[in-house]
């Protein structure tokens, strides 16, 4: 049996050539860590409450609201980059490794009153504006899954480890576009406005659509979005944190477990969305699968306008609308029927569909050259 050969020198020197032939003989690069007292003197004044962090934070509500009312991601986006709110998010984690108590308490205060003042401008801006029409930049903020987490999760790695080094501060601008912050509070105070006589964009009630609370159902959600990166951003910027040896294991442990212990609280609605994500992509695959391989299939001659999946009482209900030709509404019922059936067997759960169609004549007329009218 023959042993493992071990490393020679030469060999070692060979692969040291090759590097430094492919590097063009610059040696490894690692970034100069952030001393203690740079990163300490960093989080303090990140963490206070000043005219400039309110004013910016302010004008971003205000992008982010004009954003979402327009149904405009690249408003959005802007708001996203100029809004100072991770600043003391990042101050609170760190004051919690470090057990600062004013870094604590101080960045504490200053994201209470910069949430209060995001949701405030948002509620104000669409009262002057008087809107009652919730568009897909804000449906789509006001159902947070697991996934929202997940990038909360790598987003507040990305934060605290660019805290942490040198010569990759430019990196903090992505960061900030990743995790939403400021879009989400903005949705609470626009759904909080927009009360019980929300609409949607095709002038369906929302009450109708499965959002029985119109705007109080986007307000909860989009701030459970928030506290989802909150939670999920000071949690991990805590170990990067402490994995760079700023702060201590001990002191931070009863902060671990709290933000875990908030982190469990709510994974389940986060879930729950995943879950109802889940059952909307399996509608639409068995749809399509059906519409090509059945005839008599309901949805062959028509479309999917929208879909709706909620959770009541433990059921999976999904609400649907769409069209259909005409002559495709013989014997509607029996085939949604045998639809729910096939559903609730894939699926693995029982479930209760409803769905709204349109019956529609569609004529269909060609024009083409003389030469070509038989082709």
């Amino acid at each position: 049996m023959s042993r493992p050969r071990k490393k020679t020198g030469q060999e070692s020197t060979f692969l040291l050539r090759l590097w430094r032939g492919i590097s063009g003989g610059l040696p490894p690069f690692v970034e100069q860590p952030t001393s203690a007292e740079e990163l300490s003197a960093e989080m303090t004044i990140n963490s206070m409450p000043s005219f400039g962090f309110f004013f910016m934070l302010a004008l971003a509500a205000a992008i982010a609201t004009f954003g979402l009312i327009a149904n405009s991601a690249p408003a959005i986006i802007g708001a996203m980059i100029i809004a100072p709110l991770m600043s003391p998010i990042m101050s609170l984690a760190y004051g919690l490794v470090t057990f600062n108590r004013q870094t604590i308490g101080v960045s504490i205060i200053t994201v209470i009153t910069g949430t209060c003042l995001v949701v405030a401008i948002a509620y104000i801006v669409m009262m002057i504006f008087g809107m009652r029409v919730a568009g897909s930049e804000i449906l789509s903020r006001a159902s947070p899954t697991l996934l929202d987490l997940g990038v909360a999760l790598a987003a507040g790695g990305a934060a605290a480890f660019v805290h942490t080094r040198e010569g990759i501060a430019n990196s903090i601008a992505g960061v900030a576009i990743a995790v939403a912050l400021v879009p989400p509070l903005a949705v609470s105070g626009i759904g909080l406005q927009l009360g019980q006589k929300a609409i949607s964009e095709t002038g369906i009630s929302l009450g109708e659509f499965g959002l029985f609370g119109g705007g109080t159902d986007i307000a909860a959600g989009a701030f459970i979005l928030f506290l989802t990166n909150l939670v999920g951003i000071v949690a991990v910027a805590m170990l990067v944190f402490l994995s760079q040896r700023h702060g201590s294991w001990k002191k931070a442990l009863v902060a671990l477990t709290l933000f875990a212990g908030l982190a469990l609280l709510i994974v389940e609605p986060l879930q729950e969305s995943l879950h109802e994500m889940y059952i909307k992509n399996r509608v639409l695959r068995l749809a399509v699968k059906l519409a090509a391989t059945r005839e008599d299939s309901i949805l062959r001659k028509g479309k999917i306008e929208s879909i709706y999946v909620t959770t009541r009482n433990g059921l999976i209900h999904i609400s649907a609308d769409g069209y259909t030709q005409k002559d495709a509404m013989t014997n509607a019922q029996e085939r949604l029927n045998e639809f729910q059936k096939l559903l609730a067997a894939d699926i693995g759960e029982p479930v209760i569909m409803e769905l709204d169609l349109i019956p529609v004549d569609i004529v269909r007329i060609r024009s083409a050259p003389a030469e070509f009218t038989n082709r």
